[in-house]
C-alpha cells in the first residue's frame, strides 16, 4: 500500500490554483492570503514559483493580480490527446475480439501505475471485465508486465519499490527478483502473459505496442478461459491474433 504523505508547500500550491480556478476575477495576493489562511509571505513564494513555471499570470498593475496561466491548457490538450487514444485503438481492438472471441483491453502508463483506458466485450455468454481507469497490480496483469518490460532495470525497480506485490493466487509472482526476470522474458519473447495470476481459471496474453518514436505507448491484450491458454495450439493462434493488433494499432500511433 502506497504512503498518503502530504507535503505542506505542495497542498498550498494545489489550494491555490483551486481557488483561482473556481475565482471570477484576478485575485491579489492579499485576498489570497486572507481566504486561503496561508501567510503572506510563504504566498508570495508560492505564486512567484507558479508564474515562472506559467501555472499562474501575474499582472503588471499595482497591487499584482494573479490569474489561472496558459500552462493549464497545454496540460488540458495533451489530456486530450491521450483520451483519444481509447478511440483510436477501438476498432482494432474490436477486430481482435471478434477474432479471439475473447475480451480485449488497452493499456498504459499513467505516472507509476498502469490502468485500462479501453476494452472491448467479446459476443461470448461471459465476459471477463477489467476496471478501467484504475491502477493494476503490476504482477497480476499481462498488459502490466508488457509496459514494464519495455523500461531500464532502474525504473522498474523504481516502480515496484513504490508497491506492494500482492499474491492473488498460488501462481501470482511475489517475490521482487524474480518478477524482474519475468520482466525480463516478456522483452525477450515480445509478449506478456497472465496464468491464473489474477484469478484462478482466467488466462491472458498482451503484447507492447510501440509508437512512431519508438517508444512503448501501451499494450493490447485479450483475457478469457485459462483451457485456451493451456492448449498450445490454440494459444499461439490467440498470439498471432495480438501480435497483429498490436501492430495495426502501433502503425497508427
Amino acid at each position: 500500500m502506497k504512503e498518503n504523505i502530504t507535503v505542506p508547500a505542495v497542498e498550498r500550491a494545489l489550494d491555490v490554483l483551486e481557488y483561482l480556478s473556481v475565482a471570477d476575477e484576478a485575485k491579489t495576493l492579499k485576498e489570497m492570503a486572507e481566504d486561503l489562511g496561508i501567510p503572506a509571505a510563504s504566498l508570495f513564494r508560492i505564486m512567484k514559483n507558479l508564474a515562472f513555471r506559467g501555472y499562474v499570470l501575474q499582472s503588471e498593475k499595482q497591487p499584482v493580480q494573479y490569474s489561472l496561466g496558459y500552462k493549464f491548457s497545454q496540460l488540458a490538450a495533451r489530456l486530450a490527446d491521450k483520451a483519444s487514444i481509447g478511440s483510436l485503438v477501438r476498432p482494432d481492438m474490436e477486430w481482435l475480439s471478434r477474432e479471439s472471441g475473447q475480451t480485449t483491453q488497452f493499456a498504459v502508463r499513467r505516472g507509476n501505475d498502469v490502468i485500462y483506458i479501453e476494452q472491448v466485450l467479446s459476443q461470448a455468454p461471459v465476459n471477463l471485465i477489467a476496471h478501467l481507469y484504475t491502477p493494476m497490480a503490476p504482477n497480476t496483469s499481462a498488459g502490466a508486465k508488457c509496459i514494464l518490460s519495455q523500461m531500464t532495470v532502474e525504473n522498474q525497480e523504481m516502480i515496484l519499490g513504490d508497491c506492494i506485490l500482492e499474491k492473488n493466487t498460488k501462481y501470482t509472482i511475489t517475490d521482487r527478483k524474480e518478477f524482474l526476470r519475468e520482466l525480463t522474458l516478456t522483452r525477450e519473447r515480445g509478449y506478456g502473459t497472465d496464468k491464473e495470476e489474477f484469478s484462478l481459471g482466467v488466462g491472458c496474453i498482451a503484447v507492447p505496442v510501440t509508437g512512431k518514436d519508438g517508444e512503448c505507448a501501451g499494450a493490447v491484450g485479450i483475457t478469457g478461459r485459462i483451457d485456451e491458454y493451456r492448449d498450445e495450439d490454440r494459444f499461439l493462434f490467440l498470439r498471432s491474433l495480438v501480435e497483429e493488433a498490436g501492430k495495426r494499432i502501433g502503425r497508427k500511433l
